[in-house]
C-alpha cells in the first residue's frame, strides 16, 4: 500500500470509513461504503454478496396438498393454471413465519375468482408480506382445497431433495426459496481522499422480497460474517508461539492441566480442540427446533454457543428447557459446556415443566 507521498508503508484504515444509505424501499437499497483500502471493495462486496444470496433466513410453502391430485403433471378442474404453474406461483408467496416449527395452513375457495394469499387461512405465525400474490385463477362453479406446508430455513431447498417424513403420500414437494434476497449486485468505484486517489468506493444494491428490507438484510449478512471471523480470531490468537506454552485460556473446558512448557507433542491437540469452537452449530447434530432457535438468536458457530449464559439461551423465542438440556448434551460430547449457572438454579419448578415439555412438543 502507498501513503500520502506515494511511498509503501502505509497502515490499513479499516475504521475511517462512511456508509451511506442512498435509495431504501421494503424491497429494494442502495448502500454505500466509502472509502476503502484498494482492493477491499471486491473484498467486501463479494462477501456480502455470497452471504445475502445463500445464508440470511426465512421462510417458504416448502409442500402442497392439493385435493385430488396425486402428482405434478396433472390439472385440477376449473382451474386455468396447471399443477406445476401452481406450484410455481407457491414458490413465489413471501411469508413470514414466527413458529420455527413446521406450520400447516388451508385453503379452500370456490370460483369465480383469482386465489391470492389473502385467501389463505390466517394463522397468528404466518404473515403474508404481499395479500395480492396470486396462487391461480378458478372459474365459476369450481372449487379448490389445499393444505399448504411452511417451514422455515436458509438458502435454497431444491424439489429432488428427500422426502419428509411428516407428510402424506399425495403431498407435492415444491422448490423453496428461503432467502428473502432475491438479487444483490455491488459495483466498486475509484474515490478520491485528501491527496490520494486510489481508494475504494463500494456501491451495493439489494432486492428483496419485502420480506426483510435490504437494509436488515446487509445487518444480517455483516453479523454472520462477523460471528466466523471473531471465532477465526478467538480462536488463531490463542495459538501458542514455537515451543511455547498454551494460554491459560485455552484450557479444555474438562479442566485438564496446560502442557509443560517446550512439550511440543501436545500442543497441536490442544489447538485442535480449540478450533471446534470455530465449526457451526449444525455440526452438533441437533433437532432441527433447536438449531433454528439458535439459528434466529444469531449463534451460527460453536464459539458463540459456549460463551452464552443459559439465562441468555433461554431468552430465545422457542427455545424451551428441554431444547437447553438437548444443546448442553451435545456439547458434553465434545468436552464443551455453557457459562452461567446449572439448569438446576434457573428457578425450574414441577409447575413450570409440563408447559416447558408441551411447547417443545408443539
Amino acid at each position: 500500500m502507498l501513503d500520502n507521498d506515494g511511498k509503501g508503508g502505509g497502515t490499513l484504515e479499516h475504521d475511517r470509513h462512511e456508509i451511506i444509505v442512498e435509495e431504501i424501499t421494503p424491497s429494494y437499497g442502495r448502500i454505500v461504503l466509502e472509502p476503502l483500502e484498494r482492493g477491499y471493495g471486491i473484498t467486501l462486496g463479494n462477501a456480502l454478496r455470497r452471504v445475502l444470496l445463500s445464508s440470511i433466513p426465512g421462510a417458504s410453502i416448502s409442500a402442497v396438498r392439493i385435493e385430488g391430485v396425486l402428482h405434478e403433471f396433472s390439472t385440477v378442474p376449473g382451474v386455468r393454471e396447471d399443477v406445476i404453474e401452481l406450484l410455481v406461483n407457491l414458490k413465489h408467496v413471501p411469508l413470514r413465519c414466527y413458529n420455527a416449527e413446521l406450520k400447516t395452513l388451508h385453503l379452500e375457495v370456490e370460483g369465480p375468482k383469482t386465489v391470492t394469499a389473502a385467501d389463505i387461512q390466517p394463522d397468528a405465525d404466518v404473515e403474508y408480506v404481499d395479500p395480492e400474490a396470486v396462487i391461480c385463477t378458478l372459474e365459476a362453479g369450481h372449487r379448490i382445497s389445499m393444505d399448504l406446508y411452511v417451514e422455515q430455513g436458509i438458502g435454497y431447498a431444491a424439489i429432488d431433495r428427500p422426502r419428509p417424513a411428516y407428510l402424506p403420500v399425495d403431498a407435492l414437494l415444491i422448490d423453496a426459496v428461503f432467502s428473502p434476497a432475491k438479487r444483490v449486485k455491488y459495483e466498486v468505484q475509484d474515490v478520491r481522499m485528501g491527496q490520494r486517489t486510489d481508494y475504494d468506493r463500494l456501491v451495493l444494491e439489494v432486492w428483496t422480497n419485502g420480506v426483510v428490507t435490504p437494509k436488515e438484510a446487509v445487518a444480517k449478512a455483516s453479523a454472520i460474517l462477523e460471528g466466523y471471523f471473531r471465532s477465526l480470531t478467538n480462536v488463531l490468537s490463542s495459538r501458542p508461539s514455537q515451543g511455547g506454552a498454551l494460554p491459560e485460556d485455552a484450557i479444555s473446558s474438562e479442566g485438564e492441566g496446560v502442557p509443560a512448557e517446550g512439550d511440543p507433542a501436545e500442543e497441536p491437540v490442544r489447538f485442535f480442540e480449540n478450533a471446534l469452537l470455530a465449526r457451526p452449530v449444525r455440526d452438533l447434530e441437533l433437532s432441527v427446533r433447536s438449531e433454528n432457535c439458535l439459528l434466529r438468536g444469531g449463534v451460527h458457530v460453536i464459539g458463540d454457543l459456549v460463551g452464552r449464559a443459559r439465562e441468555d439461551l433461554l431468552k430465545i423465542r422457542n427455545l424451551g428447557k428441554i431444547s437447553l438440556k438437548e444443546i448442553e448434551e451435545k456439547l458434553e460430547k465434545f468436552g464443551l459446556s455453557l457459562g452461567g449457572e446449572p439448569l438446576s438454579d434457573l428457578g425450574e419448578t414441577e409447575d413450570d415443566l409440563p408447559e416447558t415439555k408441551e411447547e417443545e412438543t408443539r
